[in-house]
């Protein structure tokens, strides 16, 4: 490979270096150096780079300035924010809404900070499990100020919409589904500093203020703990033995009703009664900070969890 030396200087002038400089080698050069039958094996893939490419390797300063000439920055605010920006435009392009934030500028380096929206991966690691993980992506709905952390291989967001900060997280082994949610507090905020202590976030040009957070963290042994206070549990979906016997009471019976067909009102009573007081979304505060939900809060049928059987995953919803 041909090496050359890319010096960078201090002034307009070219005539004091801003650091020792080096010799160096490009990678994209190692087509050019092929002969024969193998110059013709070369191919390349183009991509975005705002999709793709955002460095975090200049000084504030010389950010600001790069940026002033339409150059960017390559700063860690701009990296970090072209990280979220990549993945609203993914999230976007199959369908999620998505709002987009107004700029802001921190240490002088001009960003749009949000939504913030992490995926990690073991939740995506490309964008064509994307649709896998969002199925009805128009239900999506995400306020320019909000923050989503999603952690964990097993769970799909179907509806959801968020204003505010939201972290869900599945356990290693667990499944769950989010559908029909609504979040709404105080969310998340940058803090523009350029004082601050902390090195990474001097660099940075601000410090994040966790005003409000709401978590559902989905278990492994079945259960969900969340602290959403609307949320319902299990004791809400199913109804107890005197309401069934009062419903019983009320229907009108015929002369040779048998006993099966007694048992059979009663157990289509306990389905249709579950099946109303489950559409009742929200409809219960729980007081208690953290709520635990037993497995049968919402068990899949077979066709949700593919071949296995309803014992082979921890598949909990939250409807």
């Amino acid at each position: 490979m041909p090496e050359f030396v890319n010096p960078k200087y201090k002034d307009a002038e070219k005539t004091e270096f801003k650091k020792p400089t080096r010799l160096e080698c490009m990678m994209q050069d190692f087509p050019v150096i092929l002969t024969g039958i193998e110059a013709t094996k070369v191919g390349f893939t183009s991509i975005s780079a705002d999709m793709c490419f955002s460095p975090v390797k200049n000084a504030t300063a010389d950010g600001v300035a790069m940026q002033k000439k339409g150059t960017a920055p390559g700063v860690a605010a701009s990296g970090e924010a072209d990280q979220y920006a990549a993945v609203r435009k993914i999230m976007r392009s199959i369908g999620c809404k998505i709002d987009e934030a107004g700029p802001a500028t921190y240490s002088g380096i001009s960003v749009v900070p949000g939504p913030a929206i992490v995926l990690k991966p073991n939740f995506v690691s490309c964008s064509a499990e994307y649709k896998e993980k969002f199925p009805t992506p128009s239900n999506i709905n995400i306020s320019a100020r909000s923050s989503l952390v999603v952690i964990g291989e097993g769970v799909t967001i179907k509806s959801l919409t968020l204003d505010g900060a939201l972290i869900i997280e599945c356990e290693d082994g667990a499944t769950g589904e989010i559908s029909n949610m609504e979040v709404t507090n105080g969310g998340w905020e940058n803090v523009a500093d350029e004082n601050l202590e902390v090195e990474f976030l001097k660099m940075r040009g601000y410090s994040l203020n966790k005003v409000e957070t709401n978590k559902i963290v989905f278990k492994k042994d079945g259960s969900i703990e969340s602290d959403i206070p609307t949320l319902e549990s299990t004791v809400n979906d199913v109804p107890d033995e005197k309401t069934i016997e009062k419903e019983i009471a009320t229907v009108p019976m015929v002369e040779n009703d048998t006993s099966a067909s007694k048992n059979e009102i009663k157990d289509n009573l306990s389905k249709s009664i579950g099946n109303t007081t489950s559409t009742k979304k929200k409809s219960i505060e729980n007081s208690a900070p953290k709520t635990k939900v037993p497995r049968s809060f919402s068990e899949p049928e077979p066709d949700d969890v593919g071949a296995g059987k309803k014992d082979d995953k921890c598949a909990c919803a939250i409807m």
